[in-house]
């Protein structure tokens, strides 16, 4: 062991109290804390931890059981996250307004602390400062600290509304601050910041050249006419935001540990080597439920927004019934409130106490104010996703409790029994969905755009559909995760859902009256040909004979996926040797591909090239003829997807002036 020996170490074990060094100050979240000493105490009700009482959607979970059926979970995922999940998210992001490319600017974590964490430890340096709006989320605080960096906290409005104060934010500002840190909607206030208020901010950031992290976990969850004004909708201060989502909330999926970043690529490349170095990857099985849960979860998380605004209206209603202990500010977002206790309540000015005295006589668990920043004190935060039934049980303890009367001893009931999911017997539900699609096809005979490779697809398909979509009637469905299924799905422009029983009974019923019965006709379909597996591209096109095929890059979805990617290319080599497309276009960008194309009769090449720089702005050139481009085009995949529009837009008959008015924007 060179110089020192073991027993040496042992005796003087420098290393360790060197490591300890850097965790000084960083402690257990007091809300872990708060839970922990309650699971001690029998018959606790908790409104303490930010929990969804729901379980993860049925839907998510049949998904995910699916994937590890065709044991695809068991690998690595390339380090930024699956390429399919993170161009779903940069669709889910282009409709909120937000353009990021999902190759560089999105990067899939274990969580949302994990996102925030990685950010500070690749953007701060030891002895920066890291402005910390109070109150706001215990758990930053460990992060920063773990980072070397020092929190400065800066307190909200609370007179109006917990809102930003950008005087006190630019006041607290100095010349180490590096970075400044926000939920959105506020854990714990359960309020929005207002537009104004952000814009100010971000102006202050560019003023004192710090980066903004904004958590926006919550953002699923407004209620009434509360509105989010993202910092990242904000294009000129697009280089300094780095914005932070999870699944964990929205979709009850706290268990899985999977959120996302987004940023400009020049920070996002940096707090990727950390997340490489923490994690090399989220776990895979999370990633793809994420997945399912982008494709599949808008019902889901409308569903628990109405359940947690019945829930919000039930504790405001309690706390109305004790305004001699609490002053409160309505919450309209989020699953949390905050009020204040009275002055005439005891340990009022001590919220530490005061919460650890009602856990301790009253059997609810709450969180102390202070836990969550100076300005905090004096506050209890209370969390409305725990049940109806839990949330009547605490107010009734904390009525009792106020009133000086003994806590009283209930029991929860038992939950009644969840009514079984009935399904499809899928083997023969595919096939007849299948039948159908071939039915519907030789009914109507629409011209098929058929779209298939793995990187950009879905921009592809989006972009393609915008273009054709101006002039002709065009069907382009969204999901096309079941290689199985999703195909006959999207040629009827249908969707099966099978979170209750007798609805997909009823949604197979009329997918196939959309088959055999229906006369709406489509002018063209664009369509997605995923692949698994050797056969799936056979299985395709005995539904589908493409007119036109557009095969993007084949970019590897696991960090060693050599089988899976040689599976792919025989797949698309089978393909182009089918012969039933007038046209094949590929990305040149790719070295597979780009040799392939010299092989295969009428094979056309595209490439992010096709898009460059023209006076002064951006142009797309194609077989001599230049179009500016107007379109906010973010990333190799938008690029490549608009060269595709073009070409297909001419395939069937668009004129140039379609064409450039399309990429005029």
């Amino acid at each position: 062991m060179g110089e020192r020996s073991w027993s040496q170490m042992v005796r003087n074990p420098w290393p360790v109290r060197r490591a300890r060094t850097r965790i000084e100050g960083v402690e257990l979240s007091p809300i872990k804390a708060v839970e922990l000493e309650a699971s001690r105490i029998p018959d606790v009700v908790s409104l303490a931890q930010g929990i969804p009482s729901f379980d993860t959607p049925e839907p998510i979970k049949r998904f995910v059981q699916e994937r590890l059926n065709e044991d695809v979970c068991a690998r690595y995922s390339v380090t930024p996250g699956l390429p399919r999940l993170r161009e779903s998210i940069a669709e889910a992001l282009r409709r909120d307004g937000m353009a990021y490319d999902p190759d560089g600017e999105i990067l899939v974590t274990a969580g949302s602390i994990e996102a925030i964490a990685a950010s500070l430890l690749a953007l701060v340096d030891p002895g920066d400062e890291v402005l910390v709006v109070s109150p706001t989320y215990a758990s930053y605080l460990p992060a920063i600290r773990l980072a070397g960096a020092v929190p400065r906290f800066v307190a909200l409005a609370e007179d109006a509304n917990f809102d930003l104060d950008t005087d006190a934010i630019e006041a607290a500002a100095g010349r180490r601050t590096r970075a400044l840190i926000l939920c959105n909607p506020n854990n714990p206030t359960g309020t929005v910041f207002s537009a104004e208020q952000t814009r100010r901010m971000l102006a202050v950031a560019k003023r004192e050249d710090f980066i903004v992290i904004a958590d926006e976990v919550y953002k699923d969850f407004l209620y009434g006419e509360a509105r989010i004004h993202s910092a990242a909708t904000e294009l000129w201060a697009r280089d300094r935001v780095i914005r932070v989502c999870s699944f964990s909330k929205a979709y009850a999926m706290t268990g899985w540990r999977v959120g996302f970043l987004h940023g400009p690529a020049s920070l996002v490349t940096e707090v990727l080597k950390v997340h490489d170095a923490l994690v090399t990857c989220a776990p895979v099985v999370s990633q793809y439920a994420a997945l399912a849960a982008l494709e599949l979860g808008d019902a889901e998380i409308a569903a628990f927004r109405a359940e947690f605004r019945r829930r919000r209206d039930q504790v405001i209603e309690r706390l109305d019934a004790l305004p001699h202990a609490f002053d409160y500010q309505k919450p309209n977002a989020s699953y949390f409130v905050f009020p204040r206790v009275k002055d005439t309540v005891p340990m009022a000015r001590d919220s530490r106490r005061l919460a650890a005295d009602i856990l301790a006589r009253a059997r609810v668990a709450l969180v102390p104010g202070v836990a969550f920043g100076p300005s905090g004190e004096a506050h209890l935060r209370l969390c409305y996703a725990r049940s109806a039934d839990d949330i009547h049980r605490a107010f009734d303890r904390l009525d009792d409790y106020f009133a000086g009367r003994p806590a009283r001893a209930t029991s929860p009931a038992p939950a009644p029994p969840t009514p079984s999911t009935g399904g499809l017997t899928r083997r023969a539900g595919t096939a007849l969905l299948r039948h159908g699609a071939r039915v519907h096809l030789a009914r109507t005979r629409p011209r098929i755009i058929a779209i298939t490779g793995t990187q950009g697809k879905t921009v592809i398909k989006r972009t393609v559909a915008e273009l054709l979509g101006q002039t002709l009637r065009v069907r382009a469905n969204p999901l096309s995760y079941n290689t199985a299924v999703g195909l006959p799905l999207a040629v009827l422009g249908r969707q099966l859902d099978t979170r209750r029983p007798g609805r997909a009974a009823r949604d197979l019923a009329a997918a196939l009256w959309e088959a055999y019965a229906s006369r709406a006709r489509v002018d063209v379909m664009v369509l997605e040909l995923g692949v698994r597996a050797a056969g799936d591209m056979r299985a395709h096109l005995e539904v589908v004979r493409p007119d036109v095929v557009v095969i993007a890059p084949l970019a590897p979805s696991f960090s060693e996926d050599g089988g899976a990617l040689s599976t792919l290319r025989r797949e698309i080599a089978a393909l182009c040797s089918a012969g039933t497309a007038s046209a094949v276009l590929m990305c040149t960008d790719d070295p597979f591909l780009a040799e392939l194309a010299e092989h295969t009769p009428g094979a056309v090449g595209f490439a992010r090239d096709d898009v460059a720089p023209r006076d002064g702005g951006i142009g797309l050139r194609i077989d001599g003829t230049t179009w500016p481009v107007g379109r906010d085009a973010v990333g190799a995949s938008q690029l490549r997807a608009l060269s595709v529009a073009a070409r297909v837009g001419r395939q069937l008959g668009l004129s140039d002036r379609d064409i450039g008015a399309f990429l005029a924007g």
